[in-house]
């Protein structure tokens, strides 16, 4: 299986629009949405490309999206006690496949699934760890703070466990940064 070269630029265009992240690599977004099989070809700006499935990816969105948000409900509320369900409720609606599926389909993340040509359903599985692959995508091209400002654009900050007393000078340092 190959991917032509449009598909990577409409791939890039597509998670930019989505994102807000400008994406200097923009081969990493292949990566971030290519479910067609363990590794595909690409020829792209001239040169040929192995690019592996979204899975890596998949793994590292699922560890900063974890940690961005736990981060911002833990200094939630300063002082006061915060009790692990509360936590597990947020981790749960935020963070399980069908919330991620949710999301990602609200997004449009299932129109830029690159899939095997017999394929014909994106699945909510599919959709997310698509989602998840693209936060790892923006992380691994653009860092920590690129990451942050993509989880806060996408929505995964307004949750009312988050907002109902959050006020920006009680998160951390990198987080009251792109907050504001």
């Amino acid at each position: 299986m190959s991917i032509k070269e449009q598909d990577v630029d409409a791939a890039a265009a597509h998670l930019e629009a989505m994102t807000g992240h400008k994406f200097t690599n923009k081969l990493i977004c292949a990566e971030a949405t290519q479910m067609a099989g363990p590794q595909v070809q690409i020829v792209y700006e001239g040169k040929f490309h192995s690019v592996p499935n979204n899975k890596r990816l998949a793994i590292l969105g699922n560890a900063v999206l974890a940690k961005v948000l736990c981060t911002a409900w833990f200094e939630s509320t300063p002082g006061h006690i915060q009790s692990a369900t509360q936590w597990n409720t947020l981790r749960n609606s935020q963070l399980s496949n069908e919330g991620l599926a949710q999301r990602g389909y609200d997004l449009g993340v299932a129109d830029c699934i690159i899939m095997a040509g017999g394929t014909v359903t994106k699945t909510p599985k599919m959709v997310a760890t698509t989602l998840e692959a693209i936060i790892g995508a923006v992380l691994w091209d653009g860092g920590d703070d690129a990451a942050a400002k993509v989880i806060k654009h996408l929505g995964f900050l307004t949750h009312e466990l988050l907002t109902v007393t959050s006020k920006a000078s009680q998160f951390p340092y990198m987080i009251r940064q792109i907050i504001s």
